[in-house]
């Protein structure tokens, strides 16, 4: 049984997992694959040497949080296996993901991006492409949500004052969140307003996307690189949001202070005094 039918036909039922879950697992799949030169299967290739030398690859070849990301989801892959007589249990080695300075974009930029969103062509199910970057880039600051919350919008979610993001469509899948939008962020979903189900609706590949709004942030004089997409204005929600005197962690829905620490960009929320501006000169 290759991996593949493995996530669709076992992990993914079981897992009740959502569908961009399975695609991120895809991905996951996808560069095994790449890396043996055909389709990984179940009983062959959750052998924990060829796992280990994938990971390496990864390691080498990638950004330790991907190798990091693979590595998870090959081990819940090869232990739901495992647990049910399939292959030999898994032994892998973790991966440590440094933690890095949070980098959010400041409020100067964040507008130019906005803004670069004007030199978008073509159309985005039938609304200009333009108007739904600069729709969903607001949503995403003035609610601090994830992108997959983001997609999952539905039009009976939209209020004039608010933005009800369901349970079931976000990570997690525990409450409902709540959250207000100033008119200026409401007229702008509202602009791109179609007889379709979704808000964000996208009738592309997905990972168009990221390639677009990398686009964008060129067209803007901004960084372009996996940082600089949807989770960059996540951490600017949070970061201004704390600037402000508000809790990060009930806007990021967080589960602990610890995790929302890695969402405040120290250039936005440290106090206005620092060292150097305190400690005795020495020079």
């Amino acid at each position: 049984m290759t991996l593949t039918q493995f996530l669709n036909d076992f992990y993914s039922p079981l897992h009740a997992i959502s569908d961009r879950t399975i695609r991120i697992y895809g991905f996951t799949i996808k560069a095994y694959a790449e890396f043996l030169g055909r389709e990984p299967t179940v009983e062959q290739d959750f052998d924990e040497l060829g796992m280990a030398r994938f990971l390496a690859h990864r390691l080498r070849t990638r950004a330790v949080g991907t190798a990091a990301k693979d590595r998870a989801q090959l081990h819940a892959l090869a232990q739901f296996a495992a647990r049910r007589g399939l292959c030999p249990w898994p032994t892998m080695r973790a991966i440590r993901v440094p933690e890095r300075v949070p980098r959010a974009w400041l409020i100067d930029e964040f507008r130019r991006l906005v803004e670069a969103c004007d030199g978008e062509h073509g159309e985005v199910v039938g609304v200009p492409a333009s108007k739904w970057f600069r729709a969903i880039l607001q949503t995403a600051y003035w609610t601090g949500e994830r992108i997959g919350g983001l997609l999952a919008l539905e039009w009976q979610d939209i209020e004039p004052q608010a933005i009800v993001f369901r349970a079931e469509t976000r990570k997690g899948q525990r409450a409902d969140i709540y959250r207000p939008i100033p008119p200026e962020c409401y007229e702008a979903i509202q602009a791109i307003r179609t007889k379709r189900k979704l808000v964000f609706d996208w009738d592309r590949s997905y990972t168009l996307i990221w390639y677009r709004l990398g686009r964008i942030c060129d067209r803007a004089g901004l960084p372009n690189d996996r940082m600089s997409k949807f989770h960059r204005v996540r951490k600017t929600s949070a970061s201004y949001y704390k600037r402000g005197g508000g809790d990060p962690q009930t806007l990021m829905g967080h589960s602990s202070p610890t995790v929302t620490r890695r969402y405040l960009d120290p250039r936005i929320v440290e106090a206005d005094t620092t060292a150097p501006d305190v400690l005795p000169k020495v020079g």
